[in-house]
């Protein structure tokens, strides 16, 4: 908890180096990361997976994004996590979303094992993990210092469709959104560019106090109990599903 010290002992006009020195990752290692997760990326968007039980027969990725502390530029230091939505063209509302979504999950974990890429990086512990809503887990090795990496896709619904940036969805979205009836969290990935935006073009100071909140809550504070905690890098996970006491994923936080 020596960092933590450092931090109240910090004044408030040296709170930006304190960032700088202990918060914010070196530009190396941040690009050692996404040249890593590039190439799931890659996978993805030329990847065809053949659908079935209902879906297209060629089921396509249209997009796909970085989401959570990677995607809007807060990542911390030691963050080995990165999270990815994949919008795809079988999804044609939220109840198809709803209703394919593990079907999705159980083709790309098929041809995830065919690629020779990811192999090659050394893909393993590949997994369906329940959340909210439900996500492929797996780790990869970072190409030059063979360092382990989180990787998570989720696959959504593209509802916003291919929209500007800065641009306000129209209101019929919401009105299909409401219509849907989903469990809370399940369609937040829909919406992910919008919430990745809106931290993502904000001034430097911003993204420094959301950096600062995110490490003193990792060190203050475990989820749901109270109790201390050393800093693992792990993401911010701000709430739970109350029924189920499941996580809420980062797709569903602003941080």
């Amino acid at each position: 908890m020596a960092l933590m010290q450092e931090l109240y002992s910090t004044p408030a006009s040296r709170l930006d180096s304190f960032v700088a020195q202990w918060l914010q990752p070196h530009r190396e290692w941040k690009e050692e990361v996404l040249d890593t997760v590039r190439t799931v990326e890659e996978f993805l968007r030329q990847e065809h997976f053949q659908g079935k039980h209902g879906l297209d027969q060629d089921v396509r990725v249209l997009k796909v994004v970085k989401v959570g502390s990677f995607g809007n530029g807060t990542v911390l230091r030691s963050t080995r996590e990165v999270e990815l939505v994949a919008f795809l063209s079988c999804f044609h509302s939220f109840q198809e979303a709803a209703k394919h979504h593990k079907d999705v999950l159980r083709l790309i974990w098929k041809t995830m094992w065919q690629s020779q890429n990811l192999l090659d990086l050394g893909l393993e512990d590949l997994r369906m993990e329940q959340r909210v809503p439900d996500a492929l887990v797996f780790t990869i090795q970072t190409r030059g210092t063979a360092e382990p990496i989180t990787v998570t896709i989720v696959p959504a619904y593209r509802a916003l469709g291919p929209s500007l940036p800065n641009s306000q969805p129209p209101p019929e979205v919401y009105v299909s959104l409401i219509e849907a009836c989903g469990g809370p969290g399940n369609f937040c990935p829909s919406f992910s560019e919008l919430q990745r935006n809106f931290v993502k073009h904000r001034p430097t100071k911003l993204k420094s106090l959301l950096r600062l909140v995110k490490h003193w809550y990792q060190q203050a504070h475990h989820p749901g109990s109270g109790r201390p905690h050393p800093q693992r890098g792990r993401r911010v996970q701000m709430g739970h599903r109350c029924s189920e006491g499941l996580p809420v994923p980062e797709t569903g936080l602003l941080l």
